[in-house]
């Protein structure tokens, strides 16, 4: 819990002090480095293998399986701030899964069947990077935006060789919102609130063909890392300039 409060409240204290440092008392638009910082509530679902799970095999009985989709509530709180440069900005995120499962306590080792049937896996991640939007909201009427993402995913650890419980892996996202209470009055809250999907890619840190995840389980197949996630943007700071 410590990494996800120092990488978000770390970035967003100093783009706090970035933007008030290059603004002006009444001209928030031009910003030196960072501006203001927004900070986002970010309840969604989260679909897993996308395009179909990888095909693994059991070293014991030999049977080969895909493993499936699945579908699980994720919780995420996002700090975004514009730069200068014209449409990039920087984020740092931290998501939770509150009702993920595993089969046993990684720190007790004690299984779910000893525990009463069910291990919760809720330790949380962290997400830091840049994002480049190829359409503003202006651009499309007041209807929606759309956004590329190159960041950092400090995730658990997910190969064999991997030496910490956690580890970096390379993420690349494409973010949309969809203003879909536009037709509620400016001046509420309710018309803040926006419908987003991310179409997620993790290029780099997950199992490859030949690696036993866990052991006695082996991937015949690159892991399929492609994912979509869908929910409700809710802004839990002033609207910026």
């Amino acid at each position: 819990m410590r990494i996800v409060i120092v990488g978000v409240l770390g970035l967003s204290s100093i783009a706090s002090i970035a933007g008030n440092a290059g603004a002006q008392s009444n001209a928030q638009r031009s910003c030196k480095v960072l501006c203001t910082p927004s900070v986002t509530l970010m309840p969604a679902m989260l679909r897993t293998h996308l395009f179909g799970g990888p095909l693994v095999k059991s070293l014991s009985t030999g049977a080969e399986q895909r493993l499936p989709s699945s579908s699980q509530l994720e919780l995420i709180v996002a700090v975004a701030s514009r730069s200068a440069i014209p449409r990039l900005s920087l984020f740092g995120s931290a998501q939770w899964f509150p009702n993920a499962a595993e089969s046993r306590n990684p720190f007790t080792l004690y299984t779910a069947s000893e525990l009463g049937g069910h291990v919760r896996a809720n330790a949380p991640t962290v997400t830091l990077g840049a994002s480049e939007a190829l359409l503003t909201s202006s651009e499309t009427g007041g209807l929606a935006d759309l956004a590329a993402n190159v960041a950092d995913l400090y995730s658990q650890a997910a190969r064999p060789t991997d030496e910490s419980a956690y580890t970096h892996k390379l993420d690349f996202e494409l973010v949309t919102h969809v203003n879909a209470f536009a037709w509620t009055p400016r001046r509420t809250y309710v018309h803040r609130l926006n419908v987003f999907g991310i179409l997620d890619y993790v290029a780099a840190g997950l199992p490859r063909a030949g690696d036993q995840v866990p052991k006695g389980r082996q991937f015949m197949a690159d892991a399929r890392p492609t994912s979509l996630i869908v929910g409700l943007s809710i802004p839990l700071t002033p609207p910026t300039q």
